[in-house]
């Protein structure tokens, strides 16, 4: 299997493909709240059993089907018997079983289901795996933990994921379907509804009786409310006496607001999703945050870049294309610690100018050592790190680092700095609480005391009062509790650790025996150069489909097209994913006879610029293009007309380049995509001497798109404008070359999930010539099948065309009724309307259209763990042509791949 190492992108994470097979590691590691492992023992626990979880395809029945498709079997399998959530929530327990840590001991894993089961929201196993849009749903790694690692605990099962497996080959081909419901039958002998329910109760009372044994709690009265959807607070700093954090949802992208001692709600500004924790200082009167930013070109290189913002909420940028992570002020201010992850690994402490951005001293932590957090405390600096010993708190020492706190396995997050002593929030009782360290004496104590824990804990500046943000079903909010009321500190003792529901009995057989002493160890292959040419073309999968998308499209956010057909399709993909591309045939029935159609596709990202290119040879002759010239009583007209030149077959052949530059930052994409295309083919034109019928364009398009909530439909703000022109090379006297405007933006519409799409269209010839020829579409979209029209209306030389579309959510049913074959979670409707005008000094033609689009939106269907779209699309047509129906349905259905 090849391991694909990432060390160019500034997040981190990690993907087991099988389309083509391959791993992917994206080697910096997690800056903000870590596990208390080291980044790269979690990933490759993590991945290495996504890898183990596919080794079943290589057996029969399933390596036949692999003969037949390729690894295309693979993802088709998983996605039947399988599921994102099998795969997850089995490799979050493995990684917990596996580690002294792992997601299944850390109490902000599970944290929304222990608020939702303490306030009654007890759903199915359907309703938490494909979520509701009325009701916040965490991903599926956490309801895929619930059931893996509830089955191996509440029914004494450690070896479920073998048992799982035994029974897809225990003569049940070749329809093995419903293979977790019948594990789950076997293992517990109840239904899978009734047996999650079980698994869900188990951990209810678990939590219960925990939330017992920790009473009494502090009191704290709230400062924000629950919002009509899901909204949370998080991120809280003071500067200047006031209150600041981060607010978002499902419904609103995030942004950073001021709060009142009333709990009254300002805007600042825009603010981004992947950021670290805000740093208040009353000195520059700045508020610090890092925010990981794209690089202009390459998608798999990225930045994290400290920005700041003042009293006006104006983002001001501290450094351009760096890895700096969460900087913190100085107590003066003048100082700015921050955490460096270099590309070349490690890390590093980097203290920086507050007023120029550049590197004061830089302080490189010993191998081993994963630098996370800073903070001041006097002229001292403290860091968290990440070590194999675990997490723990650490001095800076001259030109190293001493260990002041040892923390073990318990996680360690959001350090700050509170009267002459460290503060940071711990799940060491198996919530987060909040504790503290007095670097003069050593002595840690927990200050805190809550039923669910909190998080984003703060002082005020005169320490009379705590804010802190705590998880509900409906959203996570800030409340508010006098120092005095505080529970008395009570010494913390990081060598007891929290016993975790399900993570303890995780330890069994399942593991396997240990490996023998003196076991040789496996050689290491020395690394050889990678030969970009010798691995460019590897095919991997082939489909009894034609498919076919517009990857700019998809990239500006305007659109996503996919064109499916009978016929055949092979995939080929290098390790790198720099050059992707298919071998086609596509059947499709024409006029008299069914056309056959071949084709080679392919994208090569290698470059600065992206190129494309794709040849096709069809059944269908060429044609051959001529002037006619008509005579009659009254004058004559001429025509272009063509015939077919039989005997051969055509072909076409097109080069596209384009380079997709990115500027992203604060919660907006932003982008500019400069495109050239040359498409050419085997069809002649005669006016005097033979020539190609082929066509040049280029164009330009720039766009600017807010972040899009979970629980909309379209962003709330947006923009995106393309000009572009297009021509026929030695047709210019005959086919005018044109230009064209196009723009399209998003508007919020009448409700938080409602939104609007406005679009408008024009293209004007630059040319004198004998036609006009239509380079982009201007008819009503209802009106697509008219040709007569289409041909008509490309005689105008200003072609227009206005759209607007309302779009909303409605109906949110979340019904689970026939799962796990489809989850029903709500309906959406969009309004559409069209207004095309076209116009000459002769004549003027308008063209309209209205309907709507409804459509079921489905979790999953037949097993496709995918968003799923299934409606009808009704248009009425106001100036069809004479004798056609002004009514047109078409079907609606899109898988959100």
């Amino acid at each position: 299997l090849p391991v694909i190492l990432h060390p160019w992108t500034a997040n981190s994470n990690g993907v087991v493909a099988w389309t083509p097979r391959r791993m992917e590691l994206l080697t910096t590691p997690t800056a903000v709240a870590p596990m208390p492992q080291p980044w790269e023992e979690h990933l490759v626990t993590h991945e290495s059993r996504h890898v183990a979880q596919m080794q079943f395809v290589n057996e029969k029945p399933y390596r036949i089907a692999s003969w037949l498709l390729g690894e295309l079997t693979a993802g088709a399998v998983s996605a039947i018997y399988c599921g994102p959530s099998f795969f997850e929530g089995d490799a979050v327990a493995a990684e917990t079983e596996l580690g002294p840590s792992g997601r299944g001991r850390s109490a902000s894993f599970l944290e929304y289901y222990r608020a939702a089961f303490r306030e009654g929201d007890l759903r199915n196993y359907w309703r938490w795996r494909y979520g509701s849009l009325k009701y916040y749903t965490p991903d599926y790694y956490k309801v895929g933990y619930i059931t893996m690692a509830g089955m191996r605990s509440v029914y004494d099962c450690p070896d479920f994921t073998a048992r799982y497996y035994e029974r897809l080959f225990r003569g049940k081909w070749p329809l093995p379907f419903f293979n977790m419901q019948g594990t789950v039958k076997e293992v517990s002998g109840k239904r899978f509804r009734d047996a999650f329910t079980e698994i869900c109760d188990t951990l209810q009372g678990r939590w219960t009786r925990d939330e017992a044994a920790r009473a009494p709690f502090m009191p704290s009265r709230p400062l924000t409310f629950d919002s009509r959807h899901f909204t949370e607070y998080t991120s809280s700093c003071y500067m200047d006496s006031v209150l600041y954090c981060v607010r978002g949802g499902t419904t609103s992208p995030p942004r950073l607001v001021r709060i009142d001692s009333s709990g009254k709600v300002s805007r600042v500004a825009p603010f981004a999703y992947s950021t670290s924790s805000l740093k208040g200082d009353d000195n520059l009167r700045r508020i610090y945050w890092s925010e990981v930013t794209p690089d202009a070109r390459w998608e798999l290189k990225s930045y994290s870049e400290i920005w700041y913002t003042k009293m006006d909420g104006r983002r001001q940028r501290f450094s351009r294309r760096t890895r700096w992570y969460n900087p913190t002020p100085s107590s003066n201010g003048l100082v700015v610690s921050a955490t460096e992850y270099p590309f070349s690994g490690g890390s590093a402490l980097v203290l920086l100018d507050a007023f120029k951005g550049n590197v004061l001293r830089r302080i490189k932590a010993p191998d081993g050592m994963q630098i996370s957090e800073s903070e001041w405390i006097g002229e001292d600096v403290y860091v968290t790190a990440v070590t194999s010993g675990g997490l723990g708190i650490w001095r800076l020492a001259g030109d190293g680092f001493e260990q002041v706190l040892d923390c073990g396995s318990v996680n360690v997050k959001d350090l700050f700095r509170h009267g002459g002593e460290l503060c940071f929030t711990a799940d060491l009782t198996g919530v987060d609480e909040l504790y503290s360290f007095d670097p003069n004496d050593g002595k840690v104590m927990r200050l805190s005391s809550s039923p669910k824990g909190g998080g984003s804990y703060r002082f005020n500046p005169d320490g009379s009062t705590l804010v802190f943000s705590e998880l509900s079903s409906g959203g996570r909010n800030l409340r508010v509790t006098r120092t005095d009321s505080l529970p008395a500190p009570a010494a913390a003792e990081f060598s007891r650790t929290h016993r975790y529901e399900f993570a303890e009995d995780l330890r069994g057989p399942d593991a396997g025996p240990a490996a023998p002493a003196g076991l040789p160890k496996e050689a290491v292959q020395s690394p050889l150069p990678y030969s970009r040419l010798g691995h460019l073309f590897r095919f991997h999968s082939w489909a009894p489909v034609y498919v076919d998308y517009d990857a700019i499209e998809d990239m500006s956010f305007e659109t996503l097209t996919t064109t499916a057909g009978l016929g055949a399709t092979a995939f080929f993909q290098n390790h790198l994913n720099t050059m992707t591309g298919v071998v086609a045939y596509n059947a499709a029935p024409g006029k008299d006879a069914w056309t056959h159609t071949g084709e080679v596709r392919f994208t090569y990202s290698g470059f600065y610029p992206v190129i494309e290119a794709n040849f096709s040879i069809s059944s269908v002759p060429p044609s051959l293009y001529f002037l006619k010239t008509q005579f009659s009583d009254f004058g004559y007209y001429v025509s272009l007309s063509s015939e077919q030149m039989p005997g051969r077959p055509s072909f076409n052949t097109g080069f596209t380049a384009y380079v997709p530059l990115r500027s992203s930052s604060g919660g907006w994409y932003r982008g500019l995509v400069p495109q050239l295309k040359w498409t050419i083919s085997n069809s002649f034109f005669t006016h005097g001497s033979f020539a190609p019928m082929n066509r040049v364009s280029a164009s330009l398009r720039a766009y600017v798109i807010e972040s899009t909530p979970p629980a909309r439909i379209y962003p709330r703000f947006g923009i995106g404008l393309e000009g572009g022109w297009s021509g026929r090379p030695w047709a210019q006297n005959i086919l005018t070359s044109c230009a064209y405007v196009y723009g399209y933006g998003y508007l919020p519409g009448f409700m938080d999930t409602h939104g609007i799409r406005l679009s408008a269209i024009a293209q004007v010839p630059t040319s004198d010539a004998l036609f006009n020829e239509r380079y982009a579409a201007v008819l009503p979209r209802g009106m697509a099948g008219y040709a007569s029209m289409a041909n008509r209306v490309a005689s105008y030389p200003l072609q227009t065309r206005f759209t607007a579309d309302y779009a909303f959510p409605f109906a949110p049913l979340d019904w689970s009724g026939m799962g796990p074959v489809a989850y029903l979670r709500n309906f959406e409707c969009t309004l559409h309307g069209d207004y095309s005008y076209f116009y000459d000094r002769r004549d003027q033609k308008v063209l309209a259209s209205v309907g709507a689009d409804l459509c079921a939106v489905l979790g999953n269907l037949l097993w496709i763990p995918e968003d799923t779209r299934v409606g009808v699309s009704y248009y009425y047509n106001i100036g069809a042509p004479a004798g056609e129906s002004p009514h047109y349905w078409g079907a609606v259905f899109n898988v959100s791949f």
